[in-house]
């Protein structure tokens, strides 16, 4: 028996040294794994089911990385976090099973297991760009990485429209656009919305040939057009944002360093255009629709002189709480039609028992009959979801992750902060914006990788030793 044991201690270890000798094959894994994404969004489009399972295994591979870390205190914690996150999980999905009629098991895993995609993703990245901030590669592999997916998307979108084979980003009729050969129109608008982050950081401080400008130059042209077709507000702010800022920039740029004259003017000229285009396209349409409809509302329950009272159960039957509360403009503005589930979902936690809302009603709250709609509004479907402790436990790696990048920078009194830097830190705000008003990010595969990406990005920038700002 003894020997057994010390065979297989043996062979634990073997094992263990083994991960820790080749963690470099991980990383590069998870590197190349950046230029897959807008190919399994495409390939889930037309149903070729593996964009998920794929996904999926970040979290075991990414476990396996965690514990072959060279670094051993970020290696035991993290893995560790990961045991109670996993743990705390269990539990949600085994008190939703039994407290909730309906229940589905298999909704209640997956909206769980893309949760934990997200957290997975993020230590993960920060962990690599942690490790790898002396290999100076990266910081030029990234932006380019992300150039060709957010080009490769920009591009579906294109053929789709001269196609017109686009899927409409809206149920509601009156709203204009189309997301392409993508599922979810709010999902690629934050998709793009952050990649244009790095996009824009290739095309404007990494070198090229003129042949290679021109050609970037065409396929950024090509990016803003498909923001502005989605017909979402996150495309668009993040359009004109990112162009806005690129301007000024380079407007600072070529005062200082007396350069760059020409491509500040590029960049001007593309801002211009968007905003003399943006009325005419789907985006004008929707925006002066969404305020038309916020004030419409809002006006309708200004007439009721007091809100009817909640209706009360009957048969066991929770009816649709959120029509009959009442709402101010700039909440229905906030809410963008999402202030019936919100008040439906809130409707069901306030009487759920205590230990769904501290571990959590699952998806959607504790629905009563047909599917479960979540709020697409990723803090509060985790909170909702997950209940206090699970919301606790979830935000621990972003509290950590952005505190520590906050750490640096006033640490090193700005100096680590680059354009790179700062563009991707524009980035990572994008998708934490979307996560609070537009969803589809945190408990999203696809969106959520690329706000994960972002922050661990950012965590290995300002990490580094100080250098130029247009470096």
């Amino acid at each position: 028996m003894g020997k057994s044991g010390t065979k297989e201690d043996n062979h634990l270890q073997a094992l263990t040294q083994k991960l820790k000798d080749n963690y470099h094959i991980f990383e590069k894994l998870f590197i190349f794994f950046i230029l897959a994404q807008p190919f399994l969004d495409l390939l889930s489009y037309f149903s070729i089911p593996v964009s998920n399972p794929i996904r999926l295994l970040v979290i075991p591979i990414g476990a396996l990385y965690m514990l072959s870390y060279p670094d051993r205190r970020w290696s035991r914690n993290t893995f560790i976090y990961m045991l109670v996150l996993a743990v705390y999980f269990a539990i949600n999905f085994g008190v939703n099973m039994i407290w909730k009629d309906p229940v589905s098991a298999a909704g209640e895993l997956t909206f769980i297991l893309k949760t934990f995609f997200f957290i997975t993703a993020l230590l993960v990245y920060v962990m690599i760009f942690r490790h790898i901030g002396e290999n100076r590669e990266w910081k030029a592999i990234v932006p380019k990485y992300l150039f060709i997916n957010t080009s490769v998307v920009s591009v579906v979108m294109l053929i789709a429209e001269l196609t017109g084979t686009g899927k409409r980003s809206y149920d509601y009729l009156e709203k204009q656009g189309h997301s392409g050969w993508f599922f979810s129109g709010n999902e690629i608008s934050a998709i793009l919305g952050m990649g244009f982050c790095g996009a824009i950081i290739y095309y404007l401080f990494i070198k090229k040939g003129l042949l290679a400008q021109i050609i970037c130059t065409a396929l950024i042209a090509v990016m803003i057009w498909a923001m502005l077709t989605i017909g979402t507000k996150v495309a668009f702010g993040a359009a004109l944002l990112v162009l806005g800022m690129a301007f000024l920039l380079l407007l600072i740029q070529a005062i200082i360093k007396r350069n760059n004259f020409i491509q500040a003017g590029v960049v001007l000229v593309l801002l211009a255009v968007t905003v003399f285009v943006s009325p005419e396209m789907p985006i004008g349409n929707n925006l002066g629709l969404s305020v038309d409809m916020a004030n419409e509302k809002a006006a309708q329950q200004q007439e009721q002189a007091e809100a009817p009272p909640l209706p009360e159960e009957e048969g066991g039957e929770v009816p649709p709480p959120g029509s009959v509360r009442q709402w101010s403009s700039w909440q229905l503005m906030a809410l963008n039609g999402r202030e019936e589930f919100f008040g439906t979902v809130l409707y069901y936690f306030e009487r759920a028992p205590v230990i769904q809302k501290v571990f959590g009603m699952g998806i959607g709250g504790n629905y009563t009959g047909g599917e479960p709609r979540i709020i697409e509004m990723d803090i509060l479907d985790w909170f909702f979801g997950f209940g206090y402790l699970g919301t606790l436990i979830l935000v621990l790696p972003l509290l950590f992750v952005i505190g520590s990048i906050l750490v640096f920078i006033f640490k090193q009194r700005f100096r680590t902060v680059s354009a790179t830097a700062l563009f991707s830190g524009v980035g990572a705000c994008i998708g934490l914006g979307a996560a609070f008003i537009a969803g589809h990010i945190l408990s999203s595969p696809a969106s959520g990788f690329y706000l994960a990406l972002f922050l661990g990005f950012l965590y290995g920038l300002v990490k580094q030793k100080p250098e130029k700002f247009f470096q």
